[in-house]
């Protein structure tokens, strides 16, 4: 498996292409939005393959982390980058329990997320508004880690 590193403002060209290849036009982050994101000291990028294969961005209080997005590429999907990404850096940042939210109807990253431990904590009814109009409940997951923190 290819290395992680922490990417940059300057990486967020690349990143933006990236989310669109995993989540369509309609629903990618922009470059502009990612070095938004990334000029907060508390959210941090990280990529594994070069070129980027996976990114996750995170908001970083230690010792909790939220995941913000995680982005595979399709042609590498199911390769566990993903998985990763999200174990190699609960070291890097000396995480003790991860935070995030999904939509219900994205099965392959809750699937992935429950092979990883995470619990389902809440509901957010009508959180996710699609194109169409169409609203998708969130699902507000955890993870707690033991021996880290």
């Amino acid at each position: 498996m290819s290395a992680v590193y922490e990417c940059s403002i300057d990486d967020a060209p690349e990143l933006a292409e990236l989310h669109a290849a995993a989540f369509g036009d309609h629903e990618a982050w922009k470059a502009t939005e990612i070095r938004e994101l990334l000029a907060q000291t508390q959210n941090r990028a990280f990529a594994i393959g070069r070129p980027a294969q996976a990114f996750i961005i995170v908001q970083h209080f230690t010792p909790e982390a939220e995941i913000l997005t995680l982005a595979t590429v399709p042609k590498a999907r199911r390769m566990g980058y993903a998985m990763s990404l999200i174990t190699r850096i609960s070291d890097v940042l000396s995480v003790s329990k991860w935070l995030l939210d999904v939509a219900a109807d994205n099965h392959t990253a809750l699937a992935l997320y429950e092979r990883l431990g995470f619990k389902q904590d809440a509901i957010r009814a009508k959180y996710y508004r699609r194109t169409n109009g169409r609203t998708v409940d969130a699902v507000l997951m955890s993870l707690r880690l033991a021996g880290h923190g």
